[in-house]
């Protein structure tokens, strides 16, 4: 299949071949440096010890030679490695176990004229790639490349999109380009490991230097050299990555556009559109069976609940479901973010999926015969290699006992319980999902309109200024980092308006000043319903009620960022567990951290007698939790650490964390109740009085 590259995807190419290039070229001045310093080295010595032989001059002599050798091997080392791709994890299957996905491969090798995958691997997760072992060689000779699929991705997709998604994956196979990846690939390896593998010739220094006391001069001419070789690497290593990464993006694109005429433009834009969705619904039922895992419940089949997931998430979100999937717009993500920063990632390698999207939709191919059945479907017996992909992701997992599989019906179960349990009555329309019910003493006080309804209050032009607040809040932090010098850019665009970085400390003002404006705006919005119902619960004989629900709730999170720095004071002064560090440093810091737990057991105390049935504490963590807070805990003795009560600390810090954010959470769902409450009752009496 022939289709046009376009004018950036050639521009960038020759930009990464020069790169190559000059990296070829600088590597072959510092190799040619390396042998005139050994042999430079290796003459001086020589000359030393023939004008007078002696002990010392043969040390000195032996030790230049050492020296100039050391950085020639620091140089030749790292080229001739192999990178092998570890494959445990994932499972390798065969035309004849799956012989309509492999029909399905072959379809799409020949359309779009390339070569088979060398091998076909299966992994749990939401993805798709291409990849290879590699070695020097592969720079020059040809590759068979393999295919991984996820099976977490083909549950989430119908047959057209896999089709589409495969299809992108080998025009990677037929790009030439691909070959210049195997290049930069290899070119990165190389810095990579001189810049941050040297554990071998760290330890060749050590062993060096317990021979003699000589060794140290010897030793600190091989690390000069070496430092000033890294000090280099590290700008040819920016240098050759950005051409790649900008050739990388154009690259994906060439791809979609191969998929596109393969399988048409909508399939892969619909599967681009749910992958986020897709992954997160998996990673709750990862996540869920991780907090299984004391209770010795596994999972019968994670895809079953994946698409469980998926559905209830669509439902909640009200998504459209069409072939069995959620189908989600490119109005709907643009919904969330409202962004006016528009800047390339230069450290990237792919490009936003939104560009994407909207590059496969100007290229508006049809297809009019289209397969939208589930892509689960073209796995053999019921698709019952998901079920050994799923087995083998349990299978490290070490139970105190058998574990029980969990039925599906008992996970949608609690599921629903979870949505309802964190989750806020889609009446007041998501106003609340990133906005706190406060009414702040020194916003405006706004009287309530007599024809103002509920779905006034809550209308989605108001939710929107909600999503704007913390778009500009992100759009900020990204121009914070440019005025730093942390994003290193010539120019970016801002509400379609080019800007140079020098001008981003003004920009910054302005966005300041939009983020002020918003949220002086967000305050009256919360003013208003907070009169709104005032008023209704004087109506209703509840206003006391509504007043100790709404200080209830007010006065916790008055103290909710005092108690949250206590969590982050405790993480960032465990740390230093997990470095090495002299005994001495760390009983200091052992010191330091027993001060600090005096208030951090006080508020863990407090939270923890506060916690009613719906934190569902488990015994077992309400004893641990007991037994840190009464016991003076030894964590270090003598030189090591007493591991079974760091386990009970670490436990402490994360339960103390939870139980903060579930009883933020349910008090301000308690207020948010009880105010639908209010409303339900005010509706019940209209239709009474009407």
């Amino acid at each position: 299949m022939k289709v046009e590259v376009s004018a950036s995807f050639k521009k960038y190419a020759r930009k990464t071949i020069l790169s190559i290039v000059v990296f070829a070229f600088s590597y072959i001045c510092m190799l040619i440096l390396a042998i005139g310093i050994t042999v430079g080295f290796t003459l001086l010595g020589l000359f030393i010890f023939t004008s007078k032989p002696m002990f010392i001059t043969a040390v000195l002599c032996l030790g230049l030679f050492a020296s100039g050798l050391t950085v020639l091997f620091f140089l030749l080392k790292f080229v001739f490695a192999f990178t092998k791709i570890e494959t445990d994890h994932l499972t390798e299957i065969k035309a004849r176990d799956e012989p309509q996905l492999f029909a399905l491969i072959h379809n799409i090798v020949n359309e779009v004229e390339t070569s088979f995958p060398k091998k076909v691997f299966l992994s749990h997760d939401v993805n798709a790639s291409v990849f290879y072992d590699s070695n020097f060689w592969s720079m020059f000779l040809p590759i068979r490349k393999n295919l991984q699929i996820g099976v977490g991705l083909i549950n989430s997709v119908t047959q057209q999109e896999l089709k589409a998604i495969l299809a992108h994956e080998f025009g990677h196979f037929s790009q030439r380009s691909m070959k210049l990846v195997s290049y930069v690939y290899h070119v990165n390896q190389v810095i990579y490991n001189m810049l941050y593998k040297n554990d071998s010739l760290d330890n060749s220094f050590q062993k060096w230097e317990n021979v003699s006391g000589y060794s140290a001069i010897f030793i600190g001419i091989s690390v000069f050299i070496i430092k000033q070789i890294q000090y280099i690497l590290k700008y040819l290593y920016e240098y050759v990555n950005l051409n790649y990464l900008a050739l990388s993006r154009e690259m994906e694109f060439h791809a979609d556009a191969i998929a596109a005429h393969v399988a048409g433009s909508n399939a892969l834009a619909d599967s681009l559109l749910r992958m986020g969705f897709a992954n997160h619904a998996l990673n709750y039922v990862l996540n869920f069976y991780e907090r299984k895992f004391s209770e010795n419940i596994r999972s019968n089949n994670i895809y079953l609940e994946q698409r469980c997931v998926m559905h209830l998430l669509a439902e909640k979100s009200r998504y459209l479901i069409r072939a069995g999937l959620p189908q989600i717009e490119l109005t709907t993500l643009k919904r969330y973010d409202k962004s006016k920063l528009n800047l390339e990632n230069q450290w990237s390698s792919h490009p936003r999926d939104e560009d994407r999207v909207k590059a496969l939709y100007a290229l508006n191919i049809v297809k009019n015969e289209v397969s939208n059945e589930p892509a689960m479907d073209l796995l053999s017996n019921d698709a019952a290699i998901a079920n050994q992909v799923s087995d083998k992701l349990f299978s490290s997992v070490q139970y105190q006992h058998a574990p029980t599989p969990l039925e599906i019906t008992s996970f949608r179960a609690d599921f629903e319980d979870s949505i309802k349990k964190y989750g806020i009555n889609p009446k007041f329309n998501d106003f609340y999902d990133y906005n706190d019910p406060i009414v702040k003493v020194d916003t405006p006080t706004t009287p309530v309109q007599p024809e103002l309804s509920f779905d006034d209050l809550f209308t989605d032009r108001k939710v929107d200024s909600l999503y704007e607040l913390l778009s500009l809040k992100n759009d900020k932090y990204v121009v914070e980092a440019i005025c730093k010098g942390e994003i290193k850019l010539k120019t970016f665009d801002y509400e379609d308006k080019k800007y140079r970085y020098t001008e981003a400390g003004d920009l910054l003002q302005k966005i300041e000043n939009d983020i002020t404006n918003i949220e002086q705006q967000i305050d009256i919005y919360n003013r208003q319903i907070h009169n709104y119902f005032t008023q209704l619960s004087c109506e209703q004989n509840l206003r006391e009620e509504f007043d100790r629900k709404y200080y209830d709730y007010a006065a916790f999170h008055k103290t909710f960022d005092e108690s949250q720095a206590h969590y982050t004071e405790m993480v960032e002064n465990t740390e230093f567990m997990f470095q090495n560090m002299p005994i001495a440093d760390i009983e200091a810091r052992i010191s330091d951290l027993k001060r600090r737990e005096i208030a951090f057991k006080k508020k863990l105390r407090k939270l923890l007698e506060s916690a009613d049935d719906g934190h569902n504490i488990d015994q077992t963590l309400i004893l641990t939790l007991n037994k840190y807070i009464d016991h003076d805990l030894m964590y270090f003795n003598v030189n090591q650490y007493k591991e079974e009560n760091l386990n009970i600390l670490f436990e402490a810090i994360a339960a103390y964390k939870k139980l903060l954010d579930d009883s933020y959470f349910f008090k301000k769902k308690a207020y948010l109740d009880f105010i639908i409450f209010l409303e339900e009752n005010n509706m019940d009496n209209k239709q009474l009085s009407s």
